[in-house]
């Protein structure tokens, strides 16, 4: 008789166990970028190559295909794309834009008429130096384009130029403080006039510049005739309007100078 005890013969096989399913982490792969339902709004991990970057949230997602599929699926993802206004990549927005030959044209026109009034050279030599370009620079389909006479090119440092400069000496007069210097003339045309100069730290230089504000002309009209106003409270009202009228704050005005005459600095 067999022995009842011994139930090693009564089991029956094992059950083999399942292999434990190995993963392998995906980096992130360059093609996604092209496509067009990823490149508006995924980008790599700069820090780790397994995973990318939402930029509409800046959220770290597994580099994963799926998994960034259905993140942009998703309704909070699609809701934020829809709202948002198309925008350009970075690469886009500095991409150097094409110039026409005119613009190119138009461009060297200003350097040229800058370099005239920075060194004050006379103007009469446009009429020279534009003939002369064409055969110093024969390759050159700008200098043979150029147009550019004397009375062209101080209308090109009265309105262009001088404007511009203008408008960056407002925008640092309404930043920093200033001090005002004046001085009263008369030219040769016997009219008054009234030299304003200001002087204040430019941060873009890193130091303390003097340049030249505004000429004021001192005459006022009375039974249509022009008479002499060379107050000191219309000089007063002529420095303060001048200012008013580039919207410059009073309150910038720090210092002030001049010669001694009562007019100017009033009776001690």
């Amino acid at each position: 008789m067999p022995n009842s005890s011994d139930d090693s013969d009564q089991s029956g096989p094992s059950t083999p166990k399942k292999a434990k399913k190995i993963h392998y982490k995906q980096k992130f792969r360059d093609e996604w970028l092209k496509d067009n339902s990823f490149k508006t709004w995924l980008k790599r991990d700069p820090k780790d190559p397994y995973r990318a970057v939402c930029v509409m949230y800046d959220a770290k997602l597994i580099a994963d295909r799926v998994v960034i599929k259905r993140h942009g699926d998703g309704v909070k993802h699609v809701k934020r794309t829809t709202a948002a206004p198309a925008q350009s990549s970075i690469a886009t927005a500095f991409e150097k834009v094409k110039q026409s030959d005119d613009d190119k044209c138009k461009a060297s026109e200003i350097k040229l008429a800058a370099f005239m009034a920075e060194h004050k050279i006379s103007m009469r030599v446009m009429g020279h130096l534009v003939d002369l370009l064409p055969t110093m620079f024969p390759d050159s389909q700008i200098a043979k384009n150029m147009k550019m006479k004397r009375t062209k090119c101080q209308a090109i440092i009265n309105n262009i130029l001088g404007e511009s400069e203008k408008q960056d000496l407002c925008a640092d007069l309404k930043e920093q403080k200033l001090s005002v210097m004046i001085d009263e003339s008369t030219d040769i045309g016997a009219v008054k006039t009234m030299c304003v100069v200001v002087r204040y730290y430019c941060a873009l230089k890193g130091q303390i510049v003097s340049r030249f504000w505004d000429l004021i002309q001192i005459h006022g009209q009375e039974n249509s005739a022009p008479v002499a106003t060379a107050t000191a409270q219309h000089l007063f009202e002529a420095v303060v309007k001048s200012f008013e009228e580039a919207s410059i704050p009073i309150e910038n005005i720090i210092g002030f100078g001049s010669d001694g005459c009562n007019t100017m600095m009033g009776c001690l």
